[in-house]
């Protein structure tokens, strides 16, 4: 309502101004003779002639001019809502990498400058690290044992079968070349997974005995450039320290703090303009790409997303980490008919404007139409209302001079503007006001609803495969570590596997050629392949433990190549919120990394105080207004309570089962107001809530009188619940009252006085 405030104190000013006018427009046009012409009628003769009961107005030319009267002409445009948020810069999960070493070390080499753009695979560093070192020599001890094995078993294979030696020293050598069998892949498995040149891999095949320096590289996960590093050649780093710093700055994410109440407004595909702080004047413009579904608990923010891009060909302007105000606009589908503010003025509740119907070199005609106004956009209104069109002109300039002829001094409203106000009238009747007990309450999910996406082991996130806001099911592979803890539970895994077919070949051999083997030689041949599938089962279920299912767990034991990453699993199907972290974000067993929330099954959970504990009881009835959307009531159950007084502020927590879900899309932590009947508190005369204003310690109605003004009424008021509220005085049964729009009388009433 502020700009009829700014009315009605431009018009209390220009009330002199008119007299003085008026006095010289009179003066000026005093010595004109009355005169008509044949078919045309009289000019007046005081310049200015007004028929407040037809709504119109003549001006001589002379008046026009010494008035300064000022027309426009109506036209269509879009009409837009705007809401003003603050927004901040930061780089989208995908495009923001940390680099760490996967075994201590020490550097040897730089192969980059900070603030330099690098490209996906690119060597940063090269690292001398003894781990690296021990894996060689592994790689090259188990290649050399497999060797000798091949051939010693190949030896006793043609001499058991010419008698020379025992059969059992033939099933013993390929026991042997199965262990080093199994070494061998192990090792390369190991090789594999450190993601190591496969050409130094060839080199020590081929040539074992021959020593293979091989340096740790760091490369780049992503395209972009390189900040926050403080390497230095020779400098010793640790596992997991981090490193380099990547940022991928062709895109960024604008993140825009909306206030609760803004949340139901704000939809995906509205248009936005931001302006930064480092350059005010300049608007950055963009659409809502995402709502997320998810509210602070502390400051009740919630946050919409949109994607700004760079430009391409110069350095980047959108930086991570600068702020700025962010104006959301909600624009309508079609173009509207809109009317200048200052054309705008007001007879009480009424909106009107003045305007043009003719205009010839001696006179011009004003014509007073009602108008029902809608949205603001700016210095304009969308006219909604009021028997006007495009190409109509109305008075910008001298409008309230004029205006303040046609004013009725009473409160009364036409149709158009009681549609325009949602102007409802009810006759006083009898009504039931219950004794109810208003709580606060918050919107609560149950904790079945609502999940921490952990992983088991310890690892750094190598690809983020969800996006902001982004529906999820249950199963669904949600981001990939790379873990070193996965890699040596893959490898256990693999070494117990190829034990495990070791011994049953041996034990099948055992068997086989049972004359001349001792039964203690079985028996414990038998033993140890049992303790190796006991070991087996307990790595399995630890693998399904940390995410793998049966058929990579087979993959894995069937092409003995180690999985690179550790799938993080979505424990439940919801929304996918409240996830900060990216590439490279070092995390341990346990640490939430997403948050997933369900809110199919959301209830409201309210506290009660103390002292109104025994007025409540399960299976009342509940209303609830939520700060998200005040006007829309939404009934409810209550369905059980915490049965426990909270020591910290000494009330009960209940649960409040909807009916069905509000209009707009609720959030965990959202604020409500609940209302609960506790029973019949008053029969009697009753009036709406709406229906009463309040000034001070004085409460007041608007009254409907026959001739259809309206008149404010002192009231006694008594009892009230959240729908009705008892008048003791004041009233009396069947006068016809405002239950809605109430308020916007008051503000006409207000400007009568």
């Amino acid at each position: 309502m502020q700009y009829f405030t700014r009315i009605v104190t431009s018009m209390r000013n220009l009330r002199a101004r008119l007299a003085w006018l008026l006095a010289t427009v009179f003066a000026c046009i005093i010595t004109h003779a009355s005169f008509a012409h044949e078919g045309h009628r009289a000019l007046p003769t005081r310049g200015m002639e007004v028929d407040a009961a037809a709504g119109t107005m003549l001006l001589t030319r002379s008046a026009c001019e010494t008035l300064d009267v000022q027309t426009v002409e109506l036209k269509t445009e879009p009409i837009t809502r705007t809401i003003t948020a603050f927004g901040s810069l930061i780089t989208p999960w995908n495009q923001h990498a940390l680099v760490s070493a996967p075994f201590a070390g020490r550097i040897v080499e730089l192969h980059f400058l900070s603030g330099e753009m690098i490209k996906k695979g690119q060597v940063l560093a090269e690292l001398e690290c003894s781990a690296l070192e021990q894996l060689q020599l592994e790689l090259r001890t188990a290649q050399i044992e497999f060797e000798l094995s091949s051939r010693l078993s190949k030896s006793t294979e043609s001499a058991s079968r010419t008698g020379a030696i025992a059969g059992m020293r033939f099933i013993e050598a390929q026991a042997k070349l199965q262990q080093d069998l199994a070494a061998r892949e192990i090792a390369i498995a190991k090789w594999h997974s450190l993601r190591l040149p496969q050409e130094t891999l060839d080199q020590i095949i081929e040539n074992p005995r021959k020593e293979h320096r091989q340096r740790l590289a760091l490369v780049s996960p992503i395209d972009g450039i390189v900040t926050h590093t403080d390497l230095s050649v020779g400098k010793f780093v640790d596992v997991k320290e981090h490193l380099l710093e990547v940022l991928d700055l062709s895109t960024v994410w604008l993140r825009i703090s909306l206030l609760e109440k803004d949340i139901s407004s704000v939809r995906v595909g509205q248009a936005i303009e931001l302006s930064l702080t480092a350059t005010p004047t300049q608007a950055i413009i963009g659409v809502v790409d995402v709502v997320d579904r998810f509210l602070d608990p502390q400051t009740h923010v919630a946050t919409a997303w949109a994607t700004l891009a760079n430009p391409s060909q110069s350095p980047a302007v959108l930086l991570p980490g600068m702020s700025g105000q962010v104006r959301i606009h909600a624009i309508q589908p079609e173009r509207k008919l809109v009317a200048p503010l200052s054309a705008i003025l007001r007879d009480g509740a009424e909106r009107f404007v003045l305007v043009e119907a003719e205009s010839t070199q001696a006179v011009s005609t004003y014509q007073k139409k009602t108008v029902v106004l809608g949205q603001r956009s700016g210095e304009v209104f969308e006219v909604r209302g009021g028997n006007l069109f495009p190409g109509d002109r109305v008075v910008t300039r001298g409008s309230h001079e004029l205006g303040a002829f046609f004013a009725k001094g009473v409160l009364q409203v036409s149709p158009e503007t009681a549609r325009d106000i949602g102007l409802a009238i009810e006759p006083v009747v009898v009504r039931r006001v219950s004794k109810s007990v208003a709580i606060d309450g918050v919107i609560d999910l149950p904790p079945t609803h609502r999940a921490a996406v952990t992983s088991q082991l310890s690892g750094t996130i190598e690809r983020i495969l969800v996006d902001r806001g982004q529906e999820v099911r249950r199963g669904d592979v949600i981001a990939e570590l790379a873990s070193q803890e996965f890699q040596d539970l893959q490898l256990e895994l693999l070494r117990i596997e190829l034990a495990a077919s070791l011994q049953q070949t041996t034990l099948d051999n055992l068997r086989s050629a049972r004359t001349g083997i001792s039964e203690r030689q079985f028996l414990e041949s038998e033993s140890q392949l049992n303790q190796t599938r006991s070991r087996l089962d307990n790595v399995l279920k630890r693998l399904r433990f940390s995410g793998l299912n049966d058929s990579q767990i087979a993959e894995l034991t069937t092409s003995r190549k180690l999985m690179a990453t550790l799938p993080v699993i979505a424990p439940i199907a919801g929304t996918l919120v409240r996830f900060e972290k990216f590439l490279g974000h070092s995390v341990q067993p346990a640490e939430a990394i997403f948050e997933i929330h369900d809110i199919s099954q959301a209830a409201v959970q309210g506290f009660i105080s103390e002292r109104d504990l025994p007025w409540l009881r399960v299976g009342q009835v509940a209303r609830c207004r939520f700060v998200a959307a005040p006007n829309e009531v939404v009934r409810g159950t209550l369905v059980r309570s915490g049965q426990q007084v909270a020591d910290n502020d000494r009330t009960l927590s209940v649960w409040i089962e909807l009916d069905h879900p509000p209009a707009f899309a609720i959030q965990h932590n959202m604020l409500a107001r609940v209302t609960i009947d506790t029973g019949v508190a008053y029969d009697g005369l009753a009036v709406p809530r709406d229906a009463v204003i309040r000034e001070g310690t004085r409460t007041y109605v608007f009254v409907q009188q026959e001739d259809l003004t309206f008149d404010r009424r002192l009231v006694s008021i008594g009892v009230a619940d959240d729908s009705f509220i008892a008048i003791k005085q004041g009233l009396t049964m069947g006068e016809q009252i405002a239950v809605h729009g109430a308020l916007e009388l008051q503000s006409g009433y207000a400007a009568l006085k």
